[in-house]
């Protein structure tokens, strides 16, 4: 096998059956101590919300069916129930610093073998465990150098990256060698302010583009917490900024309020209209808050006119 396939495997976040992984919500001990950001995505919390059900109902499309079909024929798995979650996070803000955790029911032997089938596959040793490694032919050579993506199954995990020290310092992590997120203060608000999420996130630094004309005063955010979840029919989500003082946390709330101020304005996306007036922001202390509360139905029907709408205009 080529390593395109596993270039699909790591796009669409799913592994194979066989081996029971671990449960869907963040394990926050498999994740370095000090992380400048981190992102989990809890698809089994997810399968059981309304917005979740749609999706798969979205998947059993004719036009979904094929591509799930030419995948289950390679991986031999459901993409739509053997996938628990995945977890990003970057040691910094560089891309290559990124490493990728997936929880799913999968084969190693399989995966071992479609690694090994790799382009100039090679391994290297890490105590107990294989880093298997293979060059990545869609990006561009830096300096002549092919770039490599790096990849090791611990467990009910696979671990992506694209530095093998990442992917080392991801498995000295899982085998309890190096201090993990769990003791971490800056992070110990992952999740809060939402019922059952199934998205939680956090950056201790915001990189936002120089030409932005808020990026300086968003810059100056010490943190960033997101939480997305579902319950009792009403989508829920929350994202708090923490800034370094009362007067720049009352700077960003201007600026929120604009926004939302803009997206009242879109009439002619009747769901951005809707979307402002389920918003609330507010400042607290040095910190600003940002709420959505609205029916799980209505976020559904603005996915459905989103995806009308890509459709009218490919």
């Amino acid at each position: 096998m080529k390593s395109n396939f596993w270039k699909s495997l790591l796009a669409g976040s799913a592994m194979l059956a066989g081996f029971t992984a671990a449960a869907g919500p963040l394990q926050s001990t498999d994740i370095v101590s000090d992380p400048a950001w981190v992102l989990h995505l809890d698809c089994d919390g997810l399968r059981q919300t309304v917005v979740g059900k749609y999706i798969l109902s979205e998947m059993e499309k004719p036009e979904s069916q094929k591509k799930l079909a030419a995948f289950q024929a390679i991986f031999n798995f459901d993409l739509r129930t053997a996938l628990r979650g995945f977890t990003l996070y970057g040691a910094s803000n560089e891309p290559e610093d990124g490493v990728l955790i997936v929880y799913a029911d999968f084969d190693a032997a399989r995966l071992t073998t479609l690694a090994e089938g790799g382009r100039e596959h090679r391994s290297t040793m890490r105590g107990n465990h294989v880093i298997h490694s293979w060059l990545d032919e869609k990006k561009p050579a830096k300096d002549g150098v092919q770039p490599r993506t790096y990849a090791a199954i611990h467990q009910g995990r696979v671990i992506f990256g694209q530095r093998e020290s990442r992917v080392v310092d991801a498995l000295d992590v899982l085998d309890r060698i190096r201090p993990n997120l769990s003791a971490s203060a800056p992070y110990a608000g992952l999740g809060a302010g939402v019922a059952s999420p199934f998205i939680v996130g956090a950056a201790r630094k915001i990189e936002l583009p120089a030409s932005d004309p808020n990026a300086a005063v968003l810059r100056q955010s010490k943190m960033l917490w997101l939480s997305l979840g579902e319950a009792q029919g009403r989508a829920q989500a929350v994202v708090k900024l923490e800034a370094d003082s009362e007067e720049i946390a009352r700077q960003i709330e201007s600026i929120g309020k604009g926004l939302l101020g803009l997206m009242a304005l879109q009439t002619e996306k009747p769901e951005s209209v809707r979307l402002a007036q389920a918003l609330a922001i507010e400042q607290v202390g040095t910190g600003v808050v940002l709420r959505l509360s609205l029916p799980a139905d209505e976020v559904v029907d603005m996915m459905k006119a989103d995806a009308a709408r890509k459709a009218a205009n490919p």
